[in-house]
């Protein structure tokens, strides 16, 4: 007869306290740039292999004009939009690539600018939310379409970070993005990641974004990390591999690292505050 008594073991607490504490997933990050437009694939590439060596499961997704597909290794893959045309199915538009990761590409590049919220528009949302609910993590590689905002409604109700650099053109840009995006979204917060610069330069670059933006907008924005200058990761890149993959201790390496745990981190402050908002 079983003992209905007896004290549950180590294993079947901790069991039962992962399914209690189970995380909401995904977590959908629009990574926009005001900087280079090769620098963002390789940023995206490399913090999606920091994130699967993290232990967590993760798809890209390339939602953008630019050339950058061969970066996540799509070529000429077929998209979800040829998916809900019942040209191809599901399992032919993604693929999985040699850094761990999954990718996909939203459309073929020339419709994502003139992207707009129809019937159409309305199935890939859709698609695209049952998508990701496979993933922990989704990192999308994009851009504001002709309404100035980003081209799946998904994507508008998620996280935003823009890659900028120190150059002041390119803080101009990072902050004509925030106010293109807030025209039409309404307030909201951004997360700032500043490439080629040390820590304490990047302090001063966001300090700077974010003092403005909060006198002029009342937006707050989040410092995310530096990316330092590190010939490592194009290094890496001539190799096929992620810099952490190629060149672990490369200081490139950890500031990716960084910034992969800072996403976790903010991952689980999220579930936190909105767990004790409902208590």
């Amino acid at each position: 007869m079983s003992n209905f008594n007896s004290s549950p073991t180590p294993n079947d607490q901790a069991a039962g306290l992962r399914r209690i504490m189970a995380k909401p997933k995904p977590r959908i990050v629009s990574v926009l740039s005001a900087s280079s437009t090769q620098a963002k694939p390789c940023l995206i590439t490399n913090l999606a292999a920091s994130m699967v060596a993290q232990g967590n499961e993760v798809l890209v997704m390339h939602a953008s004009e630019h050339a950058s597909e061969h970066h996540y290794e799509l070529g000429q893959s077929h998209t979800l939009l040829d998916v809900i045309s019942d040209k191809h199915t599901l399992a032919q538009a993604i693929k999985s690539t040699s850094h761990g990761f999954s990718s996909v590409k939203l459309m073929h590049k020339n419709s994502v600018a003139k992207a707009s919220e129809n019937h159409t528009n309305s199935q890939l949302n859709l698609m695209f939310k049952q998508l990701a609910q496979q993933y922990d993590m989704v990192l999308v590689d994009t851009m504001l379409n002709s309404a100035n905002v980003l081209p799946l409604h998904k994507l508008n109700e998620s996280e935003i970070i823009i890659q900028l650099s120190r150059k002041p053109e390119s803080i101009t840009e990072a902050y004509s993005l925030i106010k293109q995006v807030c025209s039409e979204l309404g307030r909201r917060s951004f997360g700032i990641i500043v490439e080629d610069s040390t820590d304490a330069q990047a302090q001063i670059v966001f300090g700077n974004i974010a003092q403005v933006a909060k006198r002029f907008m009342q937006i707050e924005l989040e410092f995310f990390g530096a990316i330092p200058a590190d010939s490592h990761i194009s290094r890496a890149s001539k190799l096929g591999r992620s810099v952490i993959d190629a060149f672990p201790l490369a200081i490139a390496s950890t500031a990716l690292k960084q910034i992969a745990q800072r996403l976790d981190y903010k991952h689980d402050n999220i579930f936190n505050n909105k767990q004790a908002q409902l208590s």
